[in-house]
Parts: C-alpha cells; structure tokens; sequence
C-alpha cells in the first residue's frame, strides 16, 4: 500500500521497455518500411510494363469477333489468340507500308481526294495527316540536342531540349551589342518530376552550351533530380564551353 492507504500492484515486467530497446524496434520498423519500398521500386517498371502491354493487346485486338472461335477464346484466357491477332494486325500494317514504299504517291493522292470529298471528313483527315507528316519529317525525336542554359538567373544553369532553330521573325527582334540580330534557338526547359510540362524559351546559340548528352540520358537526370546520373558521368565531363 503507498502512503494514502490505496494499495499497489505490481508492474507487469514483460511489459516495460527499456530505453535501449526502444531505438531498436524502431529501427526495426524502419528497415521493414525500406525494405517494402525498396520492393515497390522494383516491381513498378515490371508492373506497369505489363499492365501497357496488356492494355494495347486488348486495344488492338477488341474488334475481332471472338465469340466465333469459343476454344481459343477461352484457352489460357484467350491470350494465345491475342497474340495471333496482334501479329495479324502488325502484318497488315507491314503489307501498309510496303504498299506505300512501291504505290505512296498514287495510293495517297487517292485517298486524299477520296476523303476530301467528305464534308467534316476532310477536316479531321487533313488534322491528322498533317501531325502524322510532321512526326515523320521529325523521325527519331523532337529535341535536337541537349544543351546548358542559364536559367532561372545568371548563375544558374539548367538543362534545356533544343527544339528547332528560331524563325527570323522572332530572332530579328534579338540583337547583340552592335544592333544585329543574333542567331537564336528554341528550347524546352522540363520540370521535376513531370518532364512533360516546362517552359518554352528563345535563347542566342552564343549563350547556351552545347553538351554530349543524349536526350533519353537528360531526360532520365530531370526525372530523377538529377540522382539517375553521377556526377563523374562522361556526359558531364565533355561539355563543350
């Protein structure tokens, strides 16, 4: 009993922590909770590879009246047939091109006259024809090259896509220090994480600085802060100032 007269019981002593055993189990936790994410990091690329690939598969193949071939629509959840299909429709695209490698010209004079015969039609014909051509003039990317700039301020550098060289229109009104217009290029800033919003900017060629770097290893150092690349990386180490 304590000093008032109300009686006392004993600590449970499986129940009391001491104080070296709680930096433990929290350690503990936090090598649980490191390990989880460690594994989640790993899994997305894998996970999302295969979600993409089943989503074109069932995109490309949904038109095909499978309810007409019940055994292998049903065989192993219909995927072997998926395939067959997905093949099929790659063919016909290879078919496609092969036709318009020997018949481009005439094959697409026609239906280019045949779709401009259509009212509302031809409008998003034309649309869609005109990105297609611009993707195939383009080929392999949009971005021309990889360049530094100084950005947000004087001295900050930033890595920045080049775009396309800037038309007179715009780059006349830039002129150096004797009132000449200076050649200038277009150049798209990405943001961190999410490269596919930033900023649009007119920059003189004398004023960036033009780098080594591909655009698919730049695009991975903005996505990843700048942690994907090393410091000592080549790319780096062969700016040209």
């Amino acid at each position: 009993m304590n000093a008032n007269g109300q009686p006392t019981y004993p600590r449970n002593p499986t129940t009391m922590t001491t104080p070296s055993e709680a930096p433990a189990k929290r350690g503990t936790i936090a090598n649980i909770r490191n390990r989880i994410f460690a594994g989640i990091l790993f899994a997305t690329p894998i996970l999302a590879t295969i979600w993409t690939f089943n989503f074109i598969l069932n995109l490309t193949t949904a038109w095909f009246p499978r309810q007409n071939f019940e055994r292998l629509s049903t065989f192993l959840n219909g995927y072997p047939m998926k395939l067959m299909i997905l093949v099929l429709v790659i063919t016909v695209f290879y078919l496609i091109g092969v036709m318009t490698f020997y018949f481009g010209k005439r094959l697409r004079l026609f239906i280019d006259n045949f779709f401009d015969t259509i009212p509302i039609v031809n409008r998003i014909y034309n649309f869609i024809k005109s990105f297609t051509n611009w993707i195939e003039n383009r080929q392999d990317s949009i971005f021309d090259s990889v360049v530094l700039v100084r950005y947000p301020h004087a001295n900050a550098y930033a890595i920045a896509l080049v775009t396309a060289e800037t038309p007179a229109i715009i780059s006349d009104k830039i002129l150096d220090e004797e009132g000449k217009p200076l050649e200038c290029v277009n150049v798209f800033i990405a943001t961190t994480p999410n490269p596919t919003s930033g900023f649009f900017l007119v920059y003189p060629k004398r004023d960036v600085i033009q780098t080594n770097m591909d655009v698919s290893t730049a695009m991975n150092l903005i996505i990843s802060a700048g942690a994907v690349l090393p410091s000592d990386h080549p790319a780096l180490a062969q700016i040209k100032r």
